[in-house]
């Protein structure tokens, strides 16, 4: 039989919940594919450690699929440009240079690098179009604009532009309720804002969507005790 097909939320460097996530709670299986909607590093405590996690279950033989995330787009253009550096340093990009140990992401193992560069911008399957923030619905093809795939803000899906699909992004942060909300809807939203448990009421959730059930699974944020913080 065919294996189950998981979207996550955005995981901002915390392996501890994804961990807990994946295996004690989706109970993931070598047949899943496991398609992961950006965001993966930047502001949690041990971003190396996700990305540790993600290499894991590649060399393992999970299916992976890594969508792009504007954090993953910062730490690409702060490889070769200081004012992208400082953007970066300024949105999350310090804890995960200090997960590696580093003062510049060209510091970081090329296995590291390689990875975030080999992220793509959008995922489709016969039902879904996934990206990381959302998709410019005011121009004929959405699919073509990477730029809002990874920076927008959007409130609305034009499902009649992606193939009469469903849209499923993270990026924005939502409470659980308004997530599950979202599922009967054609935008379904995946952004628990895991990284935000203490700091904003309501978040604190990493989210995980099984797309043949649309059974939604999610866990509160563990790392900040784990790490002590």
């Amino acid at each position: 039989m065919p294996g189950r097909t998981f979207v996550i939320g955005d995981v901002h460097g915390c392996p501890k919940t994804l961990e807990q996530l994946l295996f004690n709670v989706c109970n993931i299986e070598i047949d899943d594919k496991l398609i992961f909607i950006g965001d993966l590093i930047d502001r949690g405590p041990d971003s190396k450690a996700v990305l540790d996690i993600i290499l894991n279950l590649i060399d393992s033989k999970y299916e992976v699929i890594l969508i792009r995330g504007n954090h993953e787009q910062m730490m690409i253009n702060a490889l070769d440009h200081s004012n992208a550096m400082k953007s970066w340093f300024r949105n999350g990009g310090k804890s995960t240079l200090d997960s590696f140990d580093a003062f510049h992401p060209g510091f970081i193992e090329d296995k590291y690098i390689e990875l975030i560069l080999g992220t793509r911008f959008f995922y489709e399957t016969e039902n879904f179009v996934i990206v990381h923030a959302g998709l410019n619905f005011n121009i004929a093809n959405p699919l073509t604009d990477k730029d809002k795939m990874i920076s927008s803000r959007i409130d609305y899906c034009d499902s009649s532009k992606i193939g009469g699909r469903k849209l499923i992004i993270g990026h924005t942060p939502f409470d659980l309720d308004k997530i599950k909300l979202s599922l009967g809807t054609d935008l379904i939203r995946l952004d628990g804002g895991c990284v935000y448990f203490r700091s904003i009421q309501g978040l604190g959730y990493l989210a995980a969507l099984e797309l043949d059930s649309m059974e939604l699974f999610y866990l509160q944020n563990i790392d900040f005790d784990f790490y002590g913080l």
